[in-house]
């Protein structure tokens, strides 16, 4: 099937560095797979990624934050980060919670 799919793809022929076709043949042996297959993935990839808008790394269609510097990349992370703020306002202003807090700590000590 995978042959029948590729009579149907125009191809495409790409030159690239020694140092890159040598990553690509690495990363090939690791998934087992064959190079027009990792590099569709890659091309993929590259494609559908994210960036970052603090410092500018590629990140997955899926990822809610960046893999590096955490920043929210979508607008259900941001709402999470924002209810983790809130709650954590909540908890510090909270002088029930903070009694609560202090003895398990003073407990914690204690062991």
């Amino acid at each position: 099937m995978r042959e029948k799919r590729r009579e149907n793809e125009k191809s495409v022929t790409v030159k690239m560095d020694a140092v890159l076709v040598e990553k690509i043949e690495d990363k090939r042996r690791e998934m087992k797979t064959d190079r027009t297959t990792q590099i569709e993935k890659a091309c993929e990839f590259y494609v559908t990624a994210i960036t970052c808008p603090k410092c500018s790394t590629l990140n997955d269609q899926k990822a809610n934050y960046c893999s590096v510097c955490l920043k929210p990349l979508s607008q259900i992370a941001k709402e999470k980060d924002r209810m983790k703020d809130l709650l954590e306002t909540i908890i510090a202003n909270d002088k029930r919670y903070q009694k609560v807090l202090k003895c398990a700590k003073e407990v914690a000590a204690s062991k």
